[in-house]
Formats: C-alpha cells, sequence, structure tokens
C-alpha cells in the first residue's frame, strides 16, 4: 500500500510541477527577450510593451475562456484521464511555442495554455518548488548556442515534450477517484469518509439543489471571498509576470535573473509552510492573512523610496523577496472557503465564483505596470499599496461577519447548547445547519 500511495502523490506533484515550470518557462523566456528588445529599440518601446503585458493577460483570458467546457467536460469524463488529456494538450501547445514567430502566434498559444489550464486551478505549494526548478533549467538551456534551434526554442521543447510523456503516465496510474484508488483499503475509504464528519461540511451528493445556488449568489461571506481572491491577484499576478524586469532594473543580467528565481521559489515555499502552521497554531486564519500583508507593503514602500544603483541592488532584491509573503494569501483564502461553505450545490458554485475572481485579477494585473513607468513602475507599486490596504479592511470585514454569525447561532441554539456531529453527513448548507460554527 504505501509504494502505491506514494505513486499516487508523485503522480499529483508531478502534473503541478510540469505545469508550474511550463508556465513560468514561458513568462521567462518572454521577459528575457522583451527586456532585450526594450533595450535594443527604444522607438519601439510602447509597442514591445504593451504586447508584453497582453502576453500575461491573454493567459487569463483562456482560463476564463475555457472555465465552463472543462467543468462541464469534468462532469462527463473520469477525472484521472480526463486531466492527462489536458495535460498531454497543455504539454504540445508548450512544445508549439518553440516554432511561434510572431506577436498572434504567441497570443494563441498563450490562449490555449490557459484554456487548457482552467481544468485545475493553480494555488499550489508546490509552486515555490517549480520557481525553482524553473529558473534553474532556464539558466541552464540560457548557454545553449551554436544549434540549429535558439536557447529558448530548446526550451519549450524540452518542457512541453516532457510534459507530454508524464501525461502518458498519469493516464495509467492517477485513479479516477479517492474511492478507485488501489492504494486505499475498504477501510482506508471508510476513514476518508469519516474525516468530513467534524467539520459539518458534508459528503459528496450528487443532486443539484437550486436554493443553494440562490444562497450562494446573495451570500455577503461568498462575495468577500470573490473579493479577497480577485483583490490579492491584483498584486500577484503582476508580480508574476514582471517579476523578471522589476529585479533587472535593480541591476541585475537576465542569466542573474534567472537564476535569483531559485531563491524565489525557497522563500515561497518557507512563506507557504509558514502561513500554515502559523494559522493552525493560533487557530486564527484572518489574523495571519493581515500578519502575512505587512512584509508586502514595507518591502513595496522600500522599493518606491530607494534608487537602484549597483550598490542598493541587494537590499531592493530583498524588498522585493518581501513581497513574495503575499504569495500565501491565495492558499489561505481557499482555506477559509472550504471550513466555511457547506452544502455541496453551494460549494461547487463558491468555487467557480472565486476561480472567476482569480482569473479577472490575473487577467487586470499585468496591466497596472505601464511602459512609461519602466523600470521603476512607480505607478504600479504605488498602486499595489493601495491594494494591499482594501485587501486588509476586507479581510478584518470578513472576520467580524464570520464572528458575528457564530454568536447568532449560539443565541439560536441557546446559551449552553453543545455542537453535535449528527447532521454532519446532511447535504445543508452552513446557515441552513444549526450545528455548523465559522472558523476564522
Amino acid at each position: 500500500m504505501a509504494s502505491n500511495e506514494k505513486m499516487n502523490d508523485i503522480d499529483v506533484a508531478a502534473i503541478e510541477e510540469l505545469k508550474h515550470i511550463d508556465k513560468l518557462a514561458a513568462d521567462d523566456e518572454t521577459a528575457k527577450y522583451a527586456s532585450e528588445g526594450i533595450e535594443i529599440s527604444k522607438a519601439d518601446n510602447k509597442r514591445l510593451f504593451w504586447k508584453y503585458s497582453w502576453l500575461g493577460t491573454i493567459l487569463y483570458i483562456g482560463i476564463l475562456a475555457g472555465e465552463y467546457p472543462q467543468n462541464y467536460l469534468l462532469q462527463k469524463f473520469p477525472v484521472g484521464k480526463f486531466l492527462a488529456i489536458n495535460l498531454f494538450l497543455w504539454g504540445s501547445v508548450v512544445a508549439c511555442s518553440a516554432a511561434c514567430t510572431s506577436f498572434k502566434t504567441l497570443m494563441v498559444v498563450r490562449f490555449l495554455l490557459g484554456f487548457f489550464e482552467s481544468c485545475v486551478q493553480p494555488i499550489f505549494v508546490i509552486i515555490g518548488v517549480s520557481l525553482m526548478l524553473g529558473g534553474l533549467i532556464a539558466y541552464g538551456v540560457s548557454h545553449f548556442e551554436g544549434g540549429m534551434i535558439y536557447s529558448w526554442q530548446l526550451l519549450f521543447l524540452l518542457l512541453g515534450l516532457l510534459t507530454v510523456v508524464w501525461s502518458v503516465v498519469v493516464a495509467w496510474l492517477l485513479p479516477d477517484s479517492p474511492m478507485r484508488a488501489k492504494c486505499f483499503s475498504e477501510e482506508d475509504k471508510k476513514l476518508l469518509v469519516e474525516r468530513v464528519r467534524k467539520n459539518q461540511t458534508g459528503i459528496q451528493e450528487k443532486e443539484y439543489k437550486r436554493y443553494q445556488v440562490v444562497e450562494a449568489l446573495t451570500d455577503p461571506l461568498v462575495w468577500c471571498l470573490v473579493a479577497l481572491i480577485l483583490v490579492c491577484n491584483l498584486v500577484i499576478g503582476g508580480l508574476g509576470v514582471f517579476s523578471n524586469l522589476i529585479i533587472k532594473a535593480f541591476g541585475f543580467t537576465v542569466l542573474q535573473t534567472q537564476l535569483l528565481n531559485i531563491a524565489q521559489g525557497a522563500i515561497t515555499i518557507i512563506v507557504m509552510i509558514g502561513s500554515a502552521w502559523v494559522s493552525q497554531k493560533w487557530q486564527q486564519t484572518c489574523y495571519t492573512m493581515i500578519l502575512w500583508s505587512i512584509p508586502p507593503v514595507i518591502g513595496t514602500g522600500v522599493i518606491i523610496g530607494v534608487e537602484p544603483t549597483p550598490a542598493r541592488a541587494g537590499g531592493l532584491l530583498v524588498a522585493f523577496y518581501c513581497t513574495q509573503t503575499f504569495l500565501a494569501q491565495g492558499n489561505m483564502i481557499i482555506s477559509l472557503l472550504s471550513r466555511n461553505i457547506a452544502g455541496r450545490t453551494k460549494k461547487g458554485i463558491t468555487l467557480t465564483m472565486t476561480f472567476i475572481g482569480w482569473a479577472v485579477g490575473n487577467l487586470i494585473a499585468p496591466q497596472i505596470f505601464q511602459q512609461n513607468d519602466a523600470p521603476r513602475y512607480m505607478t504600479g507599486f504605488i498602486v499595489h499599496i493601495g491594494v494591499y490596504g482594501a485587501y486588509m479592511i476586507i479581510v478584518v470585514l470578513t472576520s467580524m461577519l464570520l464572528m458575528r454569525r457564530n454568536v447568532l447561532k449560539q443565541r439560536s441554539a441557546g446559551e449552553h447548547a453543545t455542537v453535535s456531529d449528527e447532521l454532519a453527513f446532511q447535504d445543508l448548507t452552513d446557515k441552513e445547519h444549526p450545528n455548523f460554527r465559522y472558523v476564522y
């Protein structure tokens, strides 16, 4: 059992690893050649920058376009096989990126990458490891010279074909659901079902309940979660697309910037794991979200206030790394959602709404950085300061809403009433379930 279970863990981890490395490679190489183009042709600055921003935005337009058809097909086909097909198509498109020779073809490729990515919401701790490996691979491939193809074409071919090969492995080994996994005994499967009893969020139901749709669309908590994910990605999406150009402006070369992705990835892992540990230790997710918002505000302030010079490059790099703590917000928002929204239909609608919010935030984010602000992007970073403030206000309002609901539920149940598990497996929403208690 242990070996099979480990293999399934490796399958899932490798899927996300390859997808993120491919995505980061595309951003890395686009950044590299966009930044080189800006240096070579000052007269074309505006045109090149406009294209670069839209290459970041089009990915999330593709994700939005693929959201409905992908989720529809996901309900019709086995999950493992459907994911493997998307992985195969994703890898094929990445490999085809090597043949792009114009802005139009790049836009088509980036749209398709987003479309095939939309079956999996890309908010995973594994992204930190991807930054490290992606930066290292990009650095190594950048030294390839004298061949029949350019180094950036080699990078896309390498990662794309590797993903295609792995999709075949995934189709063969990845189970379509935990209940069909050969690595779990019947006793293990019972435990998987029982583990949802205490959190009162219910077990999978096939019935589609219209009233839960209405409740999701009219619940202020759901809209708070959507607002949180949208607002936080106004920062995360912009920094993700422009990170190489920002770091390069501190005084580093393109190759040094790619190597620095290794350190950035390590910091991301620490930030993600640290936020989860602190949240669990304090049992205060909302307070942790505010705490993790403070370093980005400080780092952004330093970037705005300090003029880049060779002597200050290291300090500015540290300031930029401080902004990376904001990456943990996505995981904490999803944690709030999973623990505070109950009812299968309501949770499904809420997940869809937050996914759309995530995509819209990332779609808008690259447009915050404008060409006339390069290379320091002062206006963009000032906007980020405002975004941090708005985000923390929404976190506080969400926390107050959750606390108020718990007070009302306890008052309705009676002062000395205790929470029981008797309705845990009923498909009830968090608002109608008398024993449900919100966590924040």
